[in-house]
């Protein structure tokens, strides 16, 4: 997998992922739960570990609870893609680290979720999510593992993709420095 294969990948996963929050809110749960199974595939539980969505909602609502639930439909955004960068890694070769945004209209301008992602048996899956510290001052951002694999120390970036920038000044002071360790 190539960088720009990689913003590909992120992308649909965004869009996967916007479809199953929107299904929370919106739809019965078959509908969901297709949702949930699509967005699954992106993901990939090394040995050891969990990597699952979070879809935010149980099963068997009722047309009522939807209903009032869909109301709320405008809360939800798909996430921006930030940046992407490629790093070389002693156990997952090539990764990629995708920097995306909070899934609401009110934090897609600041950073909200850090992706990894790797080929595995030569397809691209996601291996690890990341949360910000957002009681920590950046830059340079600090982050919490949330679930995956766990990535470790980094290498200089081999590749990077700057796709948007976010809003939040100290997200953009970091996407900046990021950018700036450009071989």
């Amino acid at each position: 997998m190539e960088i720009d294969e990689s913003v590909e990948f992120f992308n649909a996963y965004l869009d996967s992922e916007y479809a199953a929050a929107v299904a929370a809110r919106t739809e019965p749960d078959e509908v969901l739960d297709e949702r949930t199974a699509t967005l699954e595939t992106f993901m990939h539980a090394a040995p050891g570990t969990i990597m699952s969505p979070a879809v935010g909602r149980g099963r068997g609502w009722t047309a009522e609870r939807l209903e009032k639930a869909a109301r709320t439909v405008n809360e939800v955004a798909r996430r921006n893609l930030f940046l992407v960068v490629e790093y070389k890694h002693s156990d997952w070769h090539s990764l990629f680290a995708g920097y995306v945004s909070g899934p609401t209209p009110l934090t897609t301008g600041s950073y909200g979720q850090l992706l990894y992602a790797c080929e595995i048996d030569g397809l691209p899956k996601i291996i690890a999510e990341f949360f910000p510290e957002i009681l920590e001052p950046a830059p340079p951002m600090k982050w919490s593992y949330a679930q995956g694999a766990q990535i470790g120390v980094l290498s200089k970036p081999k590749a990077i993709r700057a796709l948007s920038e976010p809003t939040f000044a100290e997200h953009q002071q970091d996407w900046e420095a990021i950018q700036n360790s450009a071989p």
